[in-house]
C-alpha cells in the first residue's frame, strides 16, 4: 500500500512549523503546504529547505487566517474592518445572509490567490510542488483556484484527489477528530488509534490519502485557529514508534503529490 499523508497549515505558526518539520525528521509527514501570507514565512520556509528532496511542499491557499498579502483596499470582500481575512465561520455567515452567494469577489479571490503563489516562490525559489484550498471554499474559489493551478501547471489537491476516487482511493480526511472541537475532545482524539483500528480497511488499498494537521503549540496558533491538541496529537502520533513500526511492517510506502 502506498500512502500519502499530508500535514496542513505550514507556517500558520512558528510553532505548527517547527512541529512538521520535526514530523519530517523524525516521522512520517511526507507533504505539507504553507501558509505564504503569514508575516514569518520567510523564515518558515528556511526551516523547512533542507527536507524539501524529501517531501512535496506545497502551497495552502489561505483566505481566513491573518492578514492577505495583498493591501486590504485591493480586495475588500475578503477583509474586516480591521484588514484581516474574515475568519472562516465568518464568512460562511456573510455568504448565508446572501441567501448561499458568495460574499467574496471573483476578481479579488483571483488576486490575492495569485500573489500568494508569488509570494511562494519568491520565497522558495521554485513552484509549489501541489496547491491545497484552506479551510473555507466554495465551488466558485475552487474554480478560481483550479484555473490558477492549471494556468501554472501545479496539482490541484482536490482534482488529485477527485480522480483517484474514480479509481476506489479513500481520502481519511481528519476522520479521527472528535467534533466539536472542545479541549477534551481535542485530546481524545488520535491519528494512530484510528490507524491501528482501520488497519485491515486502508491496507486493502493500493493508495490511502491521510490528512491531518500536524504541529507545536504556540500563542499565535492559539489566537488564530481553534485546532489546537488537534496538531500536538497528530504530531506525536506520526513520529511515534508505533505507527513507524505499522509502516515497515506492513511494507507500505509513503509517497508525495509528485509521484502522482
Amino acid at each position: 500500500m502506498k500512502l500519502l499523508l499530508q500535514s496542513d497549515d505550514y507556517g500558520i505558526s512558528r510553532g505548527v512549523a517547527r512541529g512538521i518539520v520535526y514530523g519530517i525528521d523524525q516521522g512520517l509527514i511526507r507533504n505539507t503546504g504553507l501558509f505564504a501570507n503569514m508575516p514569518w514565512a520567510e523564515e518558515c520556509v528556511e526551516w523547512i529547505r533542507p527536507c524539501l528532496r524529501q517531501i512535496a511542499f506545497g502551497l495552502d491557499l489561505n483566505l481566513t487566517t491573518g492578514r492577505p498579502i495583498l493591501p486590504p483596499e485591493r480586495i475588500p470582500s475578503l477583509v474586516n474592518a480591521e484588514g484581516r481575512f474574515h475568519t472562516s465561520w465568518e464568512s460562511r455567515k456573510l455568504d448565508a445572509a446572501l441567501g448561499g452567494a458568495d460574499h467574496a469577489s471573483r476578481q479579488e479571490v483571483l488576486l490575492e490567490c495569485e500573489a500568494q503563489i508569488q509570494r511562494f516562490i519568491a520565497l522558495v525559489g521554485k513552484k509549489p510542488d501541489y496547491i491545497h484550498p484552506h479551510a473555507y471554499t466554495t465551488p466558485r474559489i475552487m474554480e478560481v483556484q483550479r484555473e490558477l493551478a492549471h494556468q501554472y501547471g501545479i496539482p490541484y489537491s482536490s482534482d488529485v484527489w477527485q480522480r483517484l476516487a474514480g479509481f476506489g482511493v479513500p481520502e481519511y480526511r481528519i476522520g479521527w477528530y472528535k467534533k466539536p472541537a472542545t479541549l477534551e475532545n481535542q485530546m481524545n482524539s488520535s491519528l494512530k488509534e484510528y490507524v491501528l483500528t482501520h488497519s485491515a480497511e486502508l491496507l486493502a488499498q493500493d493508495i490511502c490519502i491521510l490528512t491531518g494537521h500536524m504541529g507545536y503549540l504556540d500563542r499565535d496558533l492559539m489566537e488564530l485557529s481553534t485546532y489546537t491538541l488537534y496538531r500536538v496529537n497528530d504530531l506525536a502520533d506520526v513520529v511515534s514508534e508505533e505507527l513507524k513500526a505499522w509502516v515497515k511492517d506492513n511494507r507500505v510506502e509513503l509517497i508525495t503529490y509528485r509521484d502522482l
